[in-house]
């Protein structure tokens, strides 16, 4: 087979060399906009509902190559344009997100590195602060980067882009600074803003906690993000992971719980773990009768 066959059979009748090059481009912008959207969402509810469709899609395919009628019907009308409407409805604070990161972001930022793999400072500069806090009986809210952006919450709040340490999160959560209600986020290794706003639970079994409690659980309900809470009443420390609250810490639990939800890989995960010593002996946190509950799944 010719070249000139081959691209005629690649591309349909009549194409010619100078559309390979029109192709190509086609291919690589398409591609381009699907990764940006794959990581938009990556640590979102928009992923899980996303595979959901692909996976109605799917149905609907099989089900015309099977030639089953009835599902077929019932699959295509409810793939149809109003239910795209109403996709367009589910994710709008996506889209919004989206569009907004896309006009005041860099068209090369996505050429930056994304290097997670030194975490220990972070998680010591966290652990050290919490105890603390505890220590003191004053509340504090500590959000971490994970997979999802947490661009949206950090508009929220006040800018910092300060180097993560235990002096910084104790002076933000100091009663009598300015900062100290709301949450303190960090992203990509930094502490990106204070006195950021979270969503609250509508989760039932949630309401008999306080506001901190109810805000940590929201975020972590909505998005992929490990947020740490310190109870001003009790001195409790808590970890609030994929919706579930983890109470009752002690400094060790949560070194080795935030080394394991930080560290990109098992091998980075296993290297801090052996660093800090202790964390990884610290095994399953201790809750109390009120959050064995809640503590349904381990860190």
């Amino acid at each position: 087979m010719t070249l000139p066959s081959l691209v005629q059979y690649l591309l349909g009748p009549g194409s010619t060399l100078k559309d390979v090059g029109r192709a190509v481009i086609d291919v690589v912008v398409v591609g381009y906009l699907i990764y940006r959207v794959l990581l938009l969402i990556r640590g979102t509810r928009a992923t899980n509902v996303l595979v959901g469709l692909f996976v109605l899609g799917l149905g609907y395919l099989g089900s015309q190559w099977a030639n089953l009628v009835t599902l077929n019907w019932l699959l295509g009308h409810f793939l149809s344009y109003s239910f795209i409407f109403g996709v367009i409805v589910l994710f709008q604070a996506d889209i919004r997100r989206g569009l907004a990161h896309l006009g005041r972001g860099s068209f090369l930022g996505w050429l930056a590195p994304d290097d997670r793999s030194d975490q220990a400072g972070l998680v010591e500069a966290v652990a050290r602060a919490s105890v603390e806090l505890a220590r003191c009986r004053r509340g504090g809210l500590i959000v971490l980067e994970r997979l999802a952006d947490l661009g949206e919450v950090i508009e929220t709040g006040v800018r910092i882009d300060g180097v993560p340490s235990a002096e910084l999160f104790l002076a933000i959560f100091n009663p009598s600074g300015a900062l100290h209600d709301g949450a303190a986020v960090v992203q990509r290794g930094r502490v990106a803003a204070a006195s950021c706003l979270l969503p609250l639970t509508a989760t039932p079994t949630a309401r008999d906690l306080g506001t901190r409690h109810r805000a940590a659980i929201g975020l972590a309900e909505e998005l992929d993000a490990a947020v740490v809470v310190i109870s001003e009443e009790r001195g409790e420390i808590s970890l609030a992971v994929d919706g579930v609250l983890h109470r009752g810490l002690d400094e060790g639990a949560l070194r080795g719980s935030l080394v394991r939800l930080l560290a990109p890989q098992s091998g980075g995960a296993s290297a801090l773990l052996a660093r800090f010593g202790r964390a990884g002996k610290s095994g399953r946190p201790a809750t109390d009768k009120k959050g064995a509950e809640d503590d349904r799944a381990a860190v």
